[in-house]
């Protein structure tokens, strides 16, 4: 169904991120799965993620087995939602570069609240906009792991630590 440099290519993304590749069935399962309909390895990348979910939350928690996190208010998600579309050839950033930095930096000024408490950077997000954030992040945060919420096993308590908020929505006349 799938060409050895499709499947490369997930697997890349999933090492990119991270993410331990040493369960190649279920890896391989869901390729199986989705690949007949889905073509993208982003796209592919995510479901495979969604079912290794246990992996990704033994991987990042802390010994106690809590995530400890900074999470997005719904508002800044809406932002980065309209900031980019899926087209025939994946994924795409419409983003300017000045919009793509203060969301940098709003995101990495809350996540040095988790990583000066000696915990490891990740930002938990809302599924619809993980793939694209980690895109437009991988340049200046490459370090921060993106979580989406289906990555989170209900077994897992997480610990939001702070909220990446959208500066200029105090700025903006209420409706």
């Amino acid at each position: 169904v799938m060409k050895l440099s499709e499947v490369q290519a997930v697997l890349q993304n999933l090492l990119r991120e991270d993410i331990p590749i040493r369960q190649l069935g279920i890896i391989f399962e869901t390729l199986g799965d989705y690949a007949p309909r889905i073509k993208d390895p982003i796209f592919l990348t995510e479901y495979v993620r969604n079912r290794l979910a246990r992996t990704i939350c033994q991987r990042f928690a802390d010994a106690s087995g809590r995530l400890h996190v900074v999470t997005m208010d719904p508002a800044m998600e809406d932002r980065i939602a309209a900031g980019f579309e899926i087209t025939e050839r994946g994924l795409v950033i419409r983003m300017s570069q000045q919009a793509i930095e203060m969301t940098c930096q709003q995101i990495a000024a809350q996540v040095k609240r988790l990583t000066d408490a000696g915990h490891k950077p990740i930002l938990l997000v809302s599924p619809r906009i993980r793939a694209a954030l980690r895109q437009i992040t991988q340049t200046h945060l490459p370090d921060l792991r993106i979580l989406s919420h289906s990555e989170i096993t209900l077994q897992t308590q997480t610990v939001s630590v702070g909220i990446v908020t959208d500066p200029d929505r105090n700025q903006r006349p209420a409706a």
